[in-house]
């Protein structure tokens, strides 16, 4: 069972970068991205899934809001996996500012069902780090990541 799954998720990542143009699109919003504060920008880290032990390195770069009445940013991450493995997706986050300037952000994804259907992100960004915990049916861990100056 175990190997099936892994399998599944190993075969779909394989397909997702050789099918799509994801991961030309990320090195592409990652190139021009701007150097800010707040929660815009460029971020680099780590995954660690709480599930299995899997890891792997983050990048993502966060958006201007699409809307600031609603507070609606797009975070577009690039994950890899046994550094070979790699993928590119956008999610949708709400940010909330704090009143201690810490910002907070809730979102979700859907993902195909063979890779956990629907992920769930929750964090905080204080200053130049950005903390989150990610979960779908298959899987939950964290995402720690550090501003790109």
């Amino acid at each position: 069972m175990k190997h099936a799954l892994i399998f599944r998720v190993v075969l779909g990542l394989i397909l997702s970068s050789c099918l799509s143009s994801c991961g030309m699109a990320f090195r592409s919003e990652w190139k021009k991205a701007p150097v800010t504060s707040g929660v815009e920008g460029k971020w680099q880290g780590t995954w660690l899934s709480d599930e299995n032990g899997h890891h792997g390195e983050l990048r993502c770069v966060v958006a201007a809001p699409i809307s600031r009445k609603l507070a609606v940013q797009k975070f577009f991450y690039h994950a890899t996996w046994k550094t070979i493995l790699s993928g590119s997706y956008e999610a949708m986050h709400t940010v909330q500012k704090q009143k201690d300037g810490t910002y907070t952000f809730k979102g979700e994804h859907k993902m195909p069902d063979w890779a956990g259907g629907l992920y769930h992100y929750e964090g905080t960004i204080k200053g130049d780090e950005f903390k989150a915990n990610y979960k779908c049916a298959m899987d939950h861990g964290t995402y720690v990541m550090k501003r790109v100056r």
